[in-house]
């Protein structure tokens, strides 16, 4: 039987300015619907696994269209139907060595209503596998950190498999508390975990040198947070808004593996990106349990194509995944 997943965070809906245009340009925008765990888990959806997705959205015409979008790709969503508006965020596409800007609107979104007490959490994993959360729910505010903490008890508790992006966002952590003073009491629930080195400090309170390797970060991390199993990283070089070379690693407790690095010109949009390596690296790890090294390069090669997919969800198949990792790339026309 498929691994049964669970995800939970908030949708947005986003606003694009078309053809590269800057925000102060725009008189029109191209609308999509994502955000980080519901791109997760509509990838994972498209890659054929059953996915819930917990969320909360207003009881109108946009909370709707969301999970519209999301039952679209195979996503069954569990939503509270509250508040008044769906958080919404603006993106201005960069080009070259102009880079892409975010700009949020998220303040008193039907989501941040949600709070502790209000999920029947038993119920919801009562016949799930996986749990996928991301640091972006608990940068939002104070309870909603409590609401995730009460989830991962839960599922800890359950025996399911816990997954997190860090998610750094400096500009979310708005509410009196650093991102290190929350989440390492989050993250000790986790079995896999996705971050950089540059996160250890400030979003783990975890010590590094300079001088660090991946391999020594991540090792240490595992001594501070001991029920992980395995991390994985992505890593950008060469990179502008325009072309990036992308690549990525996995360290589980015994050896750290490095992915084939991917050369990416004319990029159409990265929003995503980070997610689609999630679900590449959940669905992998589901799929070869004891091939970590393929895990890892299915998921880099999600990433690799999300990059030529406009709006925040990975549209690219297992098979297109599967054929890009063995070399079926280029741009070749499939006939």
């Amino acid at each position: 039987m498929a691994k049964r997943i669970v995800t939970f965070g908030e949708i947005l809906l986003r606003l694009s300015p078309p053809s590269h245009l800057r925000l102060t340009q725009a008189t029109s925008f191209d609308l999509y619907y994502g955000c980080a765990e519901a791109n997760v888990a509509a990838s994972l959806a498209k890659f054929g696994l059953p996915v819930k997705f917990i969320t909360a959205v207003p009881s109108n015409e946009l909370g709707e269209s969301s999970l519209s979008m999301l039952r679209s790709f195979g996503v069954e969503p569990i939503a509270f139907m509250q508040g008044k508006r769906l958080g919404i965020y603006y993106f201005e596409q960069g080009a070259s060595e102009r880079p892409g800007k975010v700009v949020y609107d998220r303040e008193d979104s039907s989501f941040s209503t949600l709070r502790k007490g209000m999920i029947d959490w038993e119920t919801i994993f009562k016949d799930a596998d996986w749990f996928h959360w991301s640091g972006i729910t608990p940068s939002l505010s104070l309870e909603l950190a409590e609401l995730c903490k009460e989830a991962l008890v839960v599922a800890d508790a359950m025996g399911l498999t816990i997954s997190a992006d860090l998610n750094y966002r400096p500009t979310l952590w708005k509410y009196g508390k650093n991102a290190n003073e929350i989440m390492p009491d989050l993250v000790q629930h986790c079995d896999l975990l996705l971050g950089g080195i540059d996160e250890s400090e400030k979003v783990l309170g975890v010590p590094k040198n300079e001088s660090d390797t991946e391999e020594m970060v991540f090792s240490n991390w595992m001594k501070f947070f001991p029920k992980l199993k395995n991390i994985t990283s992505t890593h950008r070089m060469r990179a502008n808004a325009s072309s990036n070379a992308v690549s990525a690693s996995i360290w589980n407790g015994t050896e750290l593996l490095q992915s084939r690095e991917y050369n990416i010109s004319h990029i159409i949009d990265r929003i995503g990106a980070g997610d689609a390596f999630m679900a590449g690296i959940i669905y992998g790890l589901i799929t070869w349990p004891e091939n970590h090294q393929m895990a890892l390069e299915f998921a880099v090669a999600a990433t690799c194509l999300k990059h030529s997919i406009s709006g925040d969800i990975n549209l690219a198949t297992v098979n297109e995944i599967n054929a890009l990792m063995s070399g079926f790339g280029g741009g070749r026309v499939s006939r």
